[in-house]
């Protein structure tokens, strides 16, 4: 039995040590695989070498790179000799990297590239603690820039097998005394403040899933899985670790929907776990292959897809399927069976719609596909119905980096469309109200959770933790509900932070701090959730564009006529622009692409609390016209639909003004 993840993968080379563990292209684009006894030896040779650059148990090492086959040996063997890695994207800013890796007291830094080699020599003087830099691909790279050891990932393996050589069975020795308790990553994670929190994650944390986690997906031994996600990415890298548990191949693309339906051909994978911006980008593409530029087809792909959709509603309620928030009535499950009769209609369309359509779209995946995996943010109703309806298996989850991150998973046997399954068997959940009283089924309440994938506590700051993981209940800061059955609906975040689709967590105060800066904009709300970029309302100064308006010849009254002006808009997104940059210390998916002016100041007891803090939730409902409208593809068509169904609402609001890039 293993106690931690690089003890399991060694005895997975062990037992099928010529299967296939990675596949990765090479420079002629072609997928060449790695077997799991190679991997194994490059993971101890690795280790080994992380030994002769001073390193022991306990350390901590940063691992500065995206996605590479290099990248899971570095982290393997970093495990192995009982550090701890500290992983970051080489898109990280100098910021985060002076905090991440001081904060840490990392002592040795792996970095990709040259391009993230030069952010570890702008940041040196922040970093006490460390002694060596290791480079993945050294091309370009000037050792000589910086007054610490530089060793390339070659010279490391080299050093290792030397030392494996003088030192027969120690790195095995030292494998072997790893513990299930034992740090295996601290994974850092923007706060409310933007001060990032270093998330501590036991091996523990991650094991206890793999069972759950096989017993839900049907995967087996010599399956491939098409990697997309940010390796250090919590979700992708539980993700594998299941996927290695169960002797299945990584084979490592990039999130550019163009490679990854390449990719679908060349591998033909049985898996992939990805994100809701990438779900929407193949269902871009299939749906333009579908109709080709024909507007019968594009009829007919509309009149079918509904079909199907409609048959999938149709069956869900018919098995009891469908999110149920009370239970049904007698009377109710006898009207169901009712359902056959409009179900039959649907049929022939659902058979044009398989003929012509839907295994067409299928065979987008490679024609090998099983089984899908949603997570890191909440997928489109829309999507979600569309891949399900046509055949395809896709699930969602959800979890978070503090539960390693796994919470829960929907059934693809029994799945219950717009939930997000039920608690996986590891741990366990509450939903309790604002007064800390237990929800019922269809009550919203904050989600708590308890288990062994619930993080040790956050790196060094036991304040914090102790704010939010109590007698072992982790908050999550989710507003919830549960269906009669079980399963869980997300309804929004208690906390602040947002997650886009592309997965990416946003922390939206530091940038409304940063937008209030400009002379005209008197406040500023950042939104965005589960969207695929950042959007802002804005409240403007009212005395500084008046001023603008007067000395750039426009025309100041009225004044709701000068926000739609051109210029204006010119002028609010170049601010935008100006302030929110990596050069003030933000990540690109941080811009603002998209805003709407609301011409009404805030006040206390409406938007803003007592103390004048904002209240998001109420502000999301204030102005939820603006927001949809602000992301969908048609403004006048969403106000078309907002308007119809909100006559009320709409009558005792203010009108949003709408911008978009």
């Amino acid at each position: 039995m293993f106690n931690t993840v690089p003890q399991m993968l060694f005895e997975k080379a062990k037992n099928i040590p010529t299967a296939s563990v990675q596949y990765a292209k090479n420079k002629a684009g072609t997928f060449e695989p790695v077997s799991y006894i190679d991997f194994a030896q490059q993971m101890f040779y690795f280790a080994s070498g992380l030994i002769t650059l001073g390193n022991g148990k306990n350390d901590h090492v940063g691992l500065i790179s995206d996605n590479r086959k290099e990248w899971l040996v570095c982290s393997m063997g970093i495990m192995a000799l009982g550090c701890a890695d500290i992983p970051r994207g080489s898109e990280a800013t100098v910021k985060d990297l002076s905090y991440i890796l001081s904060f840490s007291e990392s002592k040795t830094v792996i970095v990709e590239n040259n391009y993230s080699f030069k952010k570890i020599i702008e940041c040196r003087g922040d970093l006490k603690t460390l002694q060596n830099i290791v480079v993945i691909d050294p091309t370009g790279v000037d050792k000589t820039l910086i007054d610490v050891p530089v060793y390339t990932y070659d010279e490391v393996i080299e050093a290792g097998k030397k030392y494996r050589t003088e030192n027969p069975g120690k790195i095995e020795e030292i494998l072997n005394s790893g513990k299930e308790d034992d740090i295996a990553t601290i994974i850092f994670t923007s706060g409310t403040t933007g001060v990032p929190k270093g998330v501590e994650l036991t091996h523990k944390n991650f094991l206890c899933q793999i069972k759950a986690l096989t017993e839900i997906l049907p995967l087996k031994p010599g399956d491939k899985s098409l990697s997309v996600l940010p390796i250090w990415h919590v979700y992708e890298r539980e993700m594998e670790y299941y996927l290695l548990a169960n002797g299945c191949s990584l084979c490592y693309s990039k999130p550019v929907i163009s490679m990854i339906l390449a990719d679908f051909q060349k591998i033909q994978p049985q898996f992939m776990a990805c994100v809701p911006r990438i779900w929407d980008g193949i269902y871009t593409q299939i749906e333009k292959k579908a109709v080709n530029k024909s507007k019968s087809r594009k009829i007919l792909f509309k009149l079918c897809t509904g079909a199907a959709k409609g048959r999938l509603r149709i069956r869900a309620v018919i098995y009891g399927r469908n999110a149920r928030y009370r239970k049904d009535f007698w009377l109710f499950k006898i009207l169901n069976k009712v359902l056959y009769i409009p179900l039959v209609f649907l049929l022939p369309l659902v058979y044009v719609g398989e003929l012509v359509f839907f295994k067409k779209a299928r065979d987008v995946f490679g024609g090998c596909f099983k089984i899908a995996v949603s997570g890191g943010g909440g997928i489109a109703p829309k999507l979600d119905r569309f891949y399900n309806a046509i055949g395809l298996r896709l699930v969602e989850g959800y979890g978070l980096t503090e539960t390693a991150p796994m919470v829960t998973l929907r059934s693809y046997r029994r799945p219950v469309l717009g939930t997000i399954g039920r608690p996986l068997d590891y741990c366990e959940i509450k939903i309790v109200n604002r007064h800390g009283v237990d929800c019922a089924p269809g009550q919203l309440g904050v989600l708590y959770v308890r288990g062994p994938n619930v993080m040790k506590g956050y790196y060094n700051q036991p304040e914090l933790t102790e704010e939010v993981l109590q007698d072992g209940w982790f908050n999550t800061g989710d507003l919830v509900v549960r269906t009669v059955t079980g399963e869980i609906s997300i309804k929004g975040r208690a906390k602040d932070t947002i997650v886009l689709r592309s997965g990416e967590n946003v922390e939206p105060l530091p940038i409304e701090n940063k937008l209030v800066e400009s002379p005209y904009i008197a406040q500023a709300v950042v939104v965005g959730q589960d969207q695929n970029c950042l959007g802002a309302l804005i409240i403007p100064n009212k005395d500084n564009l008046k001023k603008y308006a007067e000395e750039n010849n426009l025309a100041a009254e009225p004044f709701s006529a000068l926000l739609k002006s051109d210029e204006v808009y010119d002028l609010i997104f170049k601010e935008l622009e100006r302030l929110v940059t990596p050069k003030t210390g933000f990540k690109p998916f941080e811009k603002i692409g998209k805003f709407a002016f609301i011409e009404k100041p805030f006040e206390i007891g409406i938007e803003l609390t007592a103390k004048g803090t904002v209240q998001r939730f109420k502000v999301q409902e204030l102005y939820k016209w603006q927001i949809a409208s602000m992301f969908s593809e048609s403004v006048f068509a969403q106000g078309l639909s907002s308007f119809t169904g909100n006559l009320k609402d709409l009558g005792n609001k203010t009108s949003g003004l709408l911008h978009k890039r």
